[in-house]
């Protein structure tokens, strides 16, 4: 899921989080209290509410905002009980959320937090999702120079996390 997301294939990211919901729904029974399952549902949770944020900006429709806004409020619940794993993912988010109202100060102010908050917490890989956001939500309000800064620092991360694919096809793809 994730790997779609990034290459930005909404339509078989949100394709692959609806599977893993129906697949998820036919096991649970077998991984109630489980670790891994928990991490799982979580992750999948927050790859949700980003795969259906960016495609309710791609086709207006408000199916994608209102399933965007549901699995807010859902990492809004993990992030109270678990903060240094999902506080920079639930800021995130938001500044997509905010990015498709049109709220450009505080899209900005989110993702400001949100790139603060996961590098941080560790999280090398959230910190380069969070730059690449950021990138992509300052080049669509013409902010040149800070879409080339996030979109060079995402290219960074990337590349220290060990994503070499990720970051080729951004330095690609992307200006900075």
């Amino acid at each position: 899921v994730l790997v779609a997301y990034i290459f930005d294939d909404i339509e078989l990211a949100i394709k692959m989080v609806e599977k893993c919901i129906e697949m998820d729904e036919r096991i649970s029974f077998f991984k109630r209290g489980s670790i891994q399952g928990f991490v799982l549902d979580s992750e999948i949770t927050f790859l949700y509410g980003l795969t259906s944020l960016a495609q309710a900006r791609k086709v207006k429709e408000d199916i994608w905002k209102r399933r965007g806004h549901e699995f807010v409020k859902k990492v809004k619940n993990l992030a109270k009980d678990y903060p240094s794993s999902y506080q920079h993912k639930l800021l995130l988010l938001e500044a997509e959320s905010a990015f498709n109202a049109g709220r450009k100060s505080i899209a900005s102010e989110k993702y400001e937090q949100a790139v603060t908050l996961s590098r941080k917490n560790e999280f090398v890989q959230d910190q380069a999702l969070c730059c690449e956001l950021a990138g992509k939500f300052y080049a669509e309000h013409d902010n040149k120079y800070k879409a080339s800064h996030y979109y060079g620092k995402a290219h960074e991360l990337y590349l220290e996390w060990g994503a070499k694919g990720k970051a080729d096809y951004l330095r690609e793809n992307f200006p900075f």
